[in-house]
């Protein structure tokens, strides 16, 4: 297990009661911690969250003044935890980055992060735009995504486009709003789970008229007014009615309805269905805690261009 720091704990607490007592609510802070039971060399200061990027060395003791943490850089000298591979890296206030192992941070929990120190992607996400909502990190999403993407990589390359294209609405009343919708970069013919994970199928076949870019489309219920819809299948495996769970395969990526295999993926709240089967209305949520199993597990707090999203 990685080093934990009693008193590292109440300072964060004790950080944690100011700032409610005074209504302050500002940026994160770097806070200091220190390099323990690194090896001889000492531990490697990196350019980014992975092997053979290394800047420096510092020795045990080193204090280091951390920022934020990822739970999807490498793993480095095997290290495992919770029964997956240990990938928790933190960025320091200059930038660089260090593999958390080796800090006396508090300890990582089950999500990859060690409570306190802030996730690196949410000090960068951007404001949300008028309209649109947030998934609820209370409620399970997953990367639609198995091992069996891409060859068996079971990774791929987000491409969102946030506001452009047809990515566009928040909440108009006569659209389907898709301002977050995510496309990722896959093979025709790569297995898809519902990105909402269980629910029930409310449309499953081809776009009605007026929906024609999206090609196959499946919609799932997912309770509370929450959606999912994914696009451009080469193949429906799901019918309307149909009961699903989080690991049903409900179709397989295809070029339906556009020129280029990917599949294009969003989430809606309190939309509305015509009779002919097309999405429209209600408010298009934002992709929040993204849950996935490759990569070491964990979630992605948000989703930006070109980033690795693993299954």
């Amino acid at each position: 297990m990685k080093a934990s720091s009693t008193a590292v704990r109440s300072l964060i607490l004790l950080a944690a009661l100011v700032v409610g007592v005074l209504g302050v609510a500002g940026p994160a802070q770097a806070a200091t911690y220190h390099v323990t039971g690194a090896d001889a060399q000492g531990l490697a200061i990196q350019s980014e969250p992975h092997v053979n990027h290394v800047i420096r060395y510092v020795p045990n003791g080193t204090a280091l003044n951390v920022s934020c943490q990822v739970n999807n850089g490498d793993q480095v000298d095997g290290r495992v935890q919770y029964g997956r591979p240990f990938r928790t890296w933190d960025r320091l206030a200059d930038g660089t980055w260090v593999y958390d192992w080796y800090m006396d941070t508090p300890t990582v929990a089950t999500d990859g992060y060690s409570p306190g120190i802030p996730h690196c992607d949410a000090g960068s996400l951007p404001a949300l735009a008028s309209g649109c909502v947030d998934w609820p990190s209370s409620k399970f999403l997953q990367t639609p995504l198995t091992s069996a993407a891409n060859g068996g990589t079971g990774s791929v390359v987000a491409n969102p486009h946030y506001g452009t294209d047809y990515h566009v609405n928040c909440n108009t009343t006569d659209h389907m709003n898709q301002y977050y919708a995510v496309d990722l970069g896959m093979r025709a013919g790569d297995p898809v789970l519902s990105p909402g994970g269980a629910g029930t199928v409310k449309y499953a076949g081809w776009a009605p008229s007026g929906w024609e870019s999206c090609g196959q489309y499946i919609i799932v219920d997912h309770g509370g007014g929450w959606w999912s819809v994914v696009c451009h299948l080469s193949a429906v495996y799901v019918k309307a009615g149909q009961t699903i769970t989080n690991d049903t395969i409900i179709g397989a990526v295809g070029a339906t309805g556009t020129s280029e295999a990917h599949l294009h993926f969003s989430l809606m709240k309190n939309a509305s269905i015509t009779a002919a089967g097309g999405v429209y209305g209600g408010q298009n949520a934002r992709p929040r805690h993204l849950y996935h199993l490759g990569c070491g597990g964990g979630y992605y707090d948000w989703i930006s261009q070109g980033m690795q999203v693993c299954y």
